[in-house]
């Protein structure tokens, strides 16, 4: 596998797997760790109550954690597949429980990320993508790498919704931060802010943090550009950023997210059908030869999401040129949302259009995909 770590051999080795939730983090993770590399039996999906729960998740029965007592032994490994904000609850359950094996898995986990990196490459490798882990792409090159001419810029958005972090991100100080959706807050702190020249800032509760990579189209000129976000970091050594600015790599994305059972339905139920069309039309109109790809991208199970990416320079720029145009017809013609989170529709749309973009020039650019670290 290229995602080694003894916790995955756990799981494999593991005869009888409960999967703690039913919902789509739960789904997910089963139809990942049912399929291969990992071909394990998921006996059942386990909850706390029956009630608004299915009572069956890919074929599998959905019992309570005091029915899963009464039929697995106390070693069974339990892996618990949960959105963040559930976790300490469902902790708090197994804690009472007879379980003595348990594993905890939350939608932007480290471990999540690695435990799906081994699914994605099997995924990607069968439809003819082929997965380059970043990390043994620069390893092939020369140990020590002489300082480089080149320059790599990489931008972390923040704002002023931020959540306090309790974690030490010092080993990220090589990120700029830059401040998003300035021109709608004085609470600016940061050298970097989106609303200065050519900007979009006045925007950002449509865009997100894609005001920050209009800013970036507009200014940046290192010969690597990238953006992440104040939790969302790419796990990249000062030797690798080195090596990078030496290598042949056009692009590094994360690991794919899964939405099971397609983009476009996941899509559909968490957010407005209607944008997901209007989109569509806009590369209809816009840019009709990427069409096909959009809908290899609805009807398959994986998107690079967190509109978080590292390119050269030019495709960079070719990127956002593709991105929003596309965007600013979707801007015109999609119906304002009247709650906060519905209203980032444009961010959400644009985590979507980042693959078809990368799956229209897969053959043409060496994509590498690294490890993402989220801060909890």
């Amino acid at each position: 596998m290229l995602y080694e770590r003894d916790i995955f051999k756990q799981i494999v080795e593991s005869r009888t797997i409960l999967v703690y939730g039913a919902s789509v983090v739960a789904n997910q993770v089963g139809q990942c760790l049912m399929d291969d590399p990992y071909n394990v039996r998921v006996a059942a999906f386990v909850v706390t109550h029956a009630e608004g729960n299915p009572k069956v998740v890919l074929k599998r029965p959905v019992i309570t954690l005091d029915v899963a007592e009464q039929v697995f032994p106390k070693d069974t490994l339990v892996i618990v597949a949960c959105v963040e904000k559930n976790r300490e609850s469902i902790k708090n359950e197994l804690a009472k429980s007879v379980f003595t094996e348990v594993i905890y898995l939350t939608f932007e986990s480290d471990l999540w990320t690695g435990i799906r990196g081994n699914y994605m490459r099997s995924r990607l490798d069968n439809l003819g993508y082929r997965y380059r882990l970043l990390q043994e792409e620069l390893r092939e090159l020369e140990e020590e790498v002489e300082a480089q001419e080149k320059t790599i810029g990489v931008y972390r958005a923040v704002s002023q919704y931020d959540k306090e972090l309790t974690e030490d991100i010092s080993n990220y100080d090589w990120e700029d931060e830059i401040f998003v959706g300035a021109a709608l807050s004085d609470k600016c702190s940061c050298r970097l802010r989106d609303d200065v020249g050519d900007n979009i800032s006045i925007e950002n509760r449509k865009y997100c943090e894609l005001t920050a990579l209009y800013w970036l189209w507009k200014n940046a000129t290192s010969d690597y550009v990238g953006l992440c976000h104040y939790r969302r970091h790419f796990c990249l050594s000062e030797q690798e950023r080195a090596r990078l600015l030496k290598s042949d790599i056009d692009v590094v994305v994360t690991v794919p997210v899964m939405n099971y059972p397609c983009v476009l339905e996941i899509y559909e139920r968490d957010h407005d059908p209607d944008d997901w069309k209007v989109m569509k039309k806009a590369i209809m109109v816009k840019q009709p030869d990427y069409l096909f790809d959009l809908i290899k991208v609805e009807r398959g199970n994986f998107y690079f999401g967190y509109n978080m990416f590292i390119a050269k320079n030019e495709i960079f720029k070719d990127y956002c040129k593709w991105l929003f145009e596309i965007l600013d017809y979707c801007n015109k013609h999609c119906i304002p949302k009247e709650d906060d989170y519905q209203n980032r529709f444009l961010g959400f749309l644009g985590e979507r259009l980042l693959t078809v973009y990368m799956l229209h020039h897969y053959e043409d650019f060496k994509i590498a995909i690294a490890d993402k670290h989220f801060v909890e």
